[in-house]
């Protein structure tokens, strides 16, 4: 794995050098901007419109807007010194996982030792798991300090994830049509429920797939090969049928109640396995 970040777990007086690798990677097919006319690479350039010229990296400094052509300007080495030490995960505290909210997750990494502190990053895992608690810590990466937890993964090695700021979490609020009264029927309810146990299933997430991108390998492949693509338009009906919330339900639960169509749904998963 590539490493992202290095730099020292601190706690205290306890320092545990350790690496930072990147947990995800993105799986979606990339398409490139082509010209439609010649096909040429499209290509995204820096370009300076009062000075009308490209720009290489080091011509670049960063600003602050003030007004429609005011700015405060900021060097690189400006900006490092605001952060008080970039190579450092600085623990403030220990708390039960339970009580970390996941709408605060942002972006999840690795955390592996060096070769010389194998037995202190052991025995760091060991600790969290015994007393069933996370640690919250800052990190700064890329001249950017983010909250971070640190949590224990299968006794093997600690996950680190990067955390949005309270401020950055946008007031639940602010969502347009919020009822602040619900009258709930009964009947509907029910049918709800037998809905939600109906489509219940013992599958974990890690068995999901990505049916539009399998959709578009399948597609890619096919233009290789050269077969003709036929593209099936579907016809709407003019005539859009409306039906009630509780018929919805019902017929909902009918269709996943039916025998035969948890045999079709059986079959799609034994032969995505």
């Amino acid at each position: 794995m590539h490493t992202i970040w290095k730099g020292a777990i601190g706690f205290g007086l306890v320092h545990i050098p350790v690496k930072l690798y990147a947990a995800t990677e993105e799986k979606e097919i990339s398409l490139q901007l082509l010209h439609k006319g010649c096909h040429g690479t499209v290509k995204t350039q820096r370009y300076c419109s009062s000075c009308e010229k490209k720009l290489s990296s080091e011509d670049i400094v960063k600003g602050y807007k003030l007004d429609n052509n005011q700015f405060l300007i900021f060097e690189k080495e400006e900006l490092e010194q605001l952060h008080d030490d970039s190579k450092r995960i600085n623990i403030i505290q220990f708390i039960k996982e339970a009580s970390v909210d996941l709408m605060f997750t942002q972006k999840v990494y690795y955390l592996g030792p060096e070769d010389s502190y194998i037995d202190a990053y052991c025995l760091f895992i060991k600790a969290l798991e015994v007393t069933k608690r996370v640690a919250v810590a800052k990190i700064t990466i890329r001249s950017s300090t983010k909250l971070c937890i640190l949590k224990p993964m299968n006794g093997s090695f600690i996950q680190l994830s990067t955390m949005y700021y309270p401020n950055e979490i946008r007031p639940s609020e602010r969502i347009p049509n919020l009822p602040s009264e619900s009258r709930i029927d009964s009947d509907q309810l029910q049918l709800a429920q037998q809905l939600i146990k109906s489509l219940s299933t013992s599958a974990e997430v890690s068995q999901l797939k990505n049916v539009g991108q399998d959709r578009l390998q399948s597609l890619i492949q096919s233009k290789i090969s050269g077969q003709e693509i036929v593209q099936v338009n579907s016809e709407k009906n003019e005539s859009q049928h409306i039906i009630g919330l509780m018929e919805s339900l019902q017929m909902s639960i009918n269709h996943f109640s039916n025998p035969l169509t948890k045999k079709t749904k059986q079959k799609k998963k034994e032969s995505a396995s």
